[in-house]
């Protein structure tokens, strides 16, 4: 792990890592930067993000640096606060000339510094604020002074009421009040201050990014970034900018009034005075988080009519778009819209230096904003200097700059254009100006692919391209941040003929994979680079994911439930199934791939399948899975760090109930991380771990395998392997019932022992009850009910049961030195003293051999992953060995071809099953919450029998 990673930003670093971004870089120069391999090679990169538009003139120009460095040799003072700073004068004139200039505004305008475009944005917002409270007190005080004159007047008896004027509904809101003037004014009052404590409205566009502190991002339309902070700062509306009519309205919703006092021929009157509730409006003239979208003439138009009509201030962001980005030093005069302030940043520092500017119109300047607005390190020589120099250089030869990123931006912006002629199937749109360019590709949610349709789901899309575009063609480009599916492109002015033809070939290819769905180029980045990528030609892999056709559906007669299922890999082997263009990439290719993306495990949901009961309803099932192997459960689960992993299976139940699912099942790990669902706090949904079926189709799957080779099962020994778990001690209680002896077979972790003396706990509490109820007994209660303590307390009678499950257990102890019937054990050799065995531990590897079973054994084996090894079967031909738990469908109806794992056409595992039941059933409550029961497994079986779930046929060896 970097230091990065460790000390700085841990999720975005791991982030990084995931998708084969985790690069450092070393060295930077024009367009190129440079980082070393695993080998310590220096590798070129042709940067084409720019420093997120920072780098109009590429990395470190040999002019901006030189000019650093005599500003460095110089001894320039830096730090120089409470005095007249020559460097930040002489750049604020230059800034006001070049807006004046391109505006063709007269007015001079003033600058306030910083070091940051968000607090560039800050400071215009709180100038804005204090400029619409300085209007706002000035027509308070007009307001007073009408109001006192007015009642002078009155009382004087130099005027009178209009008769009308207590009938005015803003009077009448504030209730009957005293008659006569004093009565009018209390009401005039109280309307007034309600009014002026109305919080100031912002405006931005849909889409809009200002920054992430508190103030700015309350004007990011990105919920993301906004959300968790709302309640901190100003009141915002976002308007969509293709639609300026609605700024009529939102100015009628938004309009406050004052009630003013006037005495018009002897008679006092009440009129109405605008509040000015609107602080500003801010727009960028090109959005870049937002997906690179660009104001129009009619647009910015629109925008500034509306700003006149309603008095308020126009805040045009140009972080940005600015500084000759998009071929003028101002985006925003390339529509004619003109701002009453502008807020500057990224490319005026050269790439060297971090400095913002804020440019206010002089009259609308309050010059104590001086005092109250300030920061230690703005306005320094260094800064202020190079900043200075960057306007010099953009400026010279008559704007030869702007011209020539007019220039290179067309000549890019055709190519991009004859991509997407070549490819419409993959790139939907190319827009934006000059050099600050987005390529939008068109959505992949539809894909067969599952990485590409996950990618889609999770909006990473933009980032896994990004990563392929780095590790395969050295070419960095970053989507937008609000727009995972727009690829932007922001190169500095000096781009070549030839880095536009390298760019051409690489997104060619990018299309091809794409358009293909040729997924190992992209997984292999994120996988462990150490290992050579297998091949290097892109494949048609279109057909290779069948197409997922359910028939024609049958009528039903009753309701049909959505239901959600969380699965996750049983082994990272299993993306060849889930994802066929992987088949290449080795095991230990795509083990790295599945660790690395442990911080975006999230993954799209399968196609529901449509399941119906005989009885009538009907459930559409749908798997929410995860990206996260069983190897990775099982690491979770020994260190104890399961706190992640539960965050991850919460948000997957949030998102199957905002899906309008009614019950989630957990399947494999991710019941056993979340206690069988019990850690789980998500309201409005009923959760399920399965584990009552998967008991009750794992004892018929032992009754059938033992049929089938001619064993009785009252005269076998069974041995359970992982008898600490819940899942194990119920099965084991069922079969006491008729065996003789079990042998139960526990791990050695912490903790297993004691686990395993409450299974034999358990195993004899149901058994005491079965004899105390009465009838006919068999099995192991049949033989207790011959022992001595038992009959003791049969002749009792009834009395407290609690506890007799321990009292059984040390009673055989203690007479016979040994348990007669139950043998514990955690020495896996004990297996060849059973002729059946189940198989239930939750060890994220197989373990189980072919020198572990008795000749002849019957082993049924529910654990996913499976405990048994694969080839188990051909190892041993004379076992009976058989993957339990597996159902069958009502109707044969089958999950997605990619998404069965060990299961055949028609099958479910029985924890998915009874997911599927309790929806078909209508159960809106938790079933297998927390220890199932026996009861709970004998309820669910005929629950399923009822509608048409079934043990499927046994399978007798593994199959991927």
């Amino acid at each position: 792990m970097s230091q990065f990673t460790a000390f700085v930003q841990p999720e975005m670093g791991r982030i990084f890592a995931a998708l084969g971004l985790d690069v450092a870089y070393v060295r930077a120069e024009g367009n190129t930067l440079y980082h070393r391999d695993e080998q310590g090679t220096e590798i070129p990169v042709l940067d084409l993000m720019g420093g997120y538009g920072s780098l109009i003139f590429g990395h470190n120009h040999p002019e901006i640096v030189a000019h650093a460095r005599s500003l460095l040799d110089a001894n320039r003072a830096v730090h120089a606060q409470f005095s007249l700073r020559g460097e930040a004068g002489r750049l604020g004139a230059a800034l006001s000339e070049v807006v004046r200039r391109e505006t063709s505004v007269k007015e001079p305008y003033l600058a306030t510094f910083g070091n940051s475009g968000a607090e560039a944005v800050e400071a215009a917002v709180k100038h804005a604020e204090l400029v619409r409270v300085r209007k706002v007190m000035a027509l308070a005080d007009e307001i007073a002074a009408h109001t006192e004159a007015a009642r002078d007047a009155v009382r004087r008896g130099e005027a009178r009421l209009d008769p009308d004027v207590g009938r005015l509904p803003a009077v009448l809101a504030h209730g009957p009040q005293a008659d006569g003037i004093d009565g009018l004014l209390a009401a005039v009052e109280a309307h007034n201050a309600a009014a002026i404590g109305t919080r100031p409205l912002f405006l931005a566009l849909e889409r809009s990014f200002h920054g992430k502190l508190v103030g700015s991002v309350q004007l990011t339309y990105n919920s993301g970034f906004r959300a968790p902070f709302q309640n901190l700062g100003a009141r915002v509306r976002f308007v969509p900018m293709d639609r300026p009519e609605l700024l009529d309205r939102i100015a009628d919703d938004e309009r406050v009034v004052l009630l003013d006092t006037e005495i018009d021929q002897g008679r006092v009157r009440i009129v109405e005075r605008d509040f000015p509730a609107i602080t500003a409006f801010l727009v960028e003239p090109v959005q870049g988080e937002g997906g690179i979208h660009a104001l129009t003439t009619e647009q910015g138009r629109a925008i500034r009519l509306f700003c006149n009509k309603v008095g308020t201030a126009l805040i045009i962001d140009e972080v940005q778009s600015g500084m000759g980005r998009c071929g003028a030093f101002l985006a925003s005069s390339l529509i004619g819209l003109r701002g009453d302030y502008y807020t500057l940043s990224k490319s005026l520092g050269g790439g060297l230096a971090k400095i913002s500017a804020m440019l206010v119109r002089r009259s609308l300047y309050e010059g104590e904003f001086d005092l109250i607005h300030s920061s230690t390190f703005a306005m320094d020589d260094f800064s202020s200097s190079i900043a200075h120099k960057v306007v010099e250089m953009l400026e010279a030869d008559d704007g030869q700059a702007y011209r020539q990123v007019t220039e290179r931006g067309a000549r890019l912006t055709g190519m991009l254009t004859d991509l997407r002629a070549a490819y419409p199937d993959i790139i939907e749109d190319v827009r934006g100006k000059g050099l600050f360019l987005g390529v939008q590709l068109r959505d992949q949610a539809q894909a067969r692919s599952m990485v590409l349709r996950g990618s889609a789901y999770t909006g990473s899309l933009g980032y896994l391209l990004s990563g392929y575009l780095l590790r395969q063609e050295g070419i960095r480009i970053a989507p937008t941040g609000s727009a995972g599916n727009v690829l932007r492109i922001q190169p500095s002015a000096y781009l070549t003929d030839e880095e536009i033809e390298r760019l051409r070939g690489a997104l060619d290819r990018l299309c091809r994979i794409l358009r293909y769905e040729d997924t190992l180029h992209l997984v292999h980045p994120a996988s462990d680079r150490r290992i050579a990528k297998p091949r290097a030609q892109i494949k048609d892999f279109r057909g290779a994911v069948a197409g997922y056709e359910q028939g024609e559906r049958r009528p039903v007669t009753g309701p049909t439930r959505k239901v959600a299922f969380l699965n996750h890999l049983i082994e990272p082997a299993h993306l060849r199934q889930v994802d066929p263009a992987l088949a290449d990439l080795s095991d230990a290719a795509l083990r790295s791939f599945v660790l690395g993306m442990d911080p975006v495990k999230k993954a799209a949901p399968y196609p529901g399948v449509r399941i119906d009961s005989p009885l009538g309803s009907a459930v559409e099932f749908s798997l929410y899975p995860l990206m996260v192997g069983s190897e990775q459960m099982g690491r979770y689960l020994a260190t104890g760090d399961v706190a992640g992993i539960r965050a991850d299976i919460e948000e997957r139940v949030r998102a199957a109930r905002e899906d309008g699912c009614e019950v989630a099942g957990l399947g494999m790990y991710t019941s056993i991380v979340t206690h069988n669902c019990t850690s789980l706090k998500v309201p409005g949904i009923a959760l399920t771990s399965g584990n009552a079926l998967t008991v009750a189709m794992g004892v018929q799957a032992m009754e059938r395998g033992a049929e089938d080779r001619g064993r009785r099962v009252e005269d076998a020994t069974l041995a359970v392997v992982g008898a600490a778990g819940n899942i194990a001690s119920v099965y084991s209680q069922l079969f006491a019932e008729r065996l003789r002896r079990i042998v139960l077979v526990g791990s050695r972790r912490d903790g297993s022992a004691g686990r395993l003396r409450n299974t034999v706990h358990g195993i004899y509490q149901e058994c005491w009850s079965r004899i105390a109820a009465g009838g006919e007994l068999a099995g192991i209660p049949a033989r207790l009910a011959e022992e001595p303590l038992i009959t003791k307390w049969l002749a009792e009678g009834p009395a407290d049961d609690a506890g007799r499950g321990r009292a059984i257990a040390e009673y055989l102890e203690e007479r016979y030195g040994t348990d007669p019937f139950l043998t514990v054990t955690q020495d896996s050799a004990a297996l060849r003293e059973a002729q059946l065995v189940l198989c239930a531990s939750n060890s994220p590897e197989p373990f189980l051999t072919g020198e572990h079973f008795a000749p002849d054994a019957v082993i049924c084996d529910i654990a996913v992953p499976n405990n048994a090894v694969p080839g188990l079967a051909a190892q041993r031909p004379d076992l009976a060995y058989m993957l339990g738990g597996i159902v069958a469908t009502p109707n044969g109806e089958s999950l997605h071809p990619s998404a069965r794992a060990f299961l055949e056409a028609g099958q479910l595992f029985a924890c998915m099953a009874e997911t599927a039941l309790m929806g078909l059933a209508g159960i809106d409550h938790h079933y297998s919450y927390g220890n199932i029961t026996r009861q709970q497994v004998i309820d669910i079986a005929a629950l399923a029998e009822a509608h048409g779930l079934r043990l499927a046929d046994y399978k007798s060896a593994h199959s991927v």
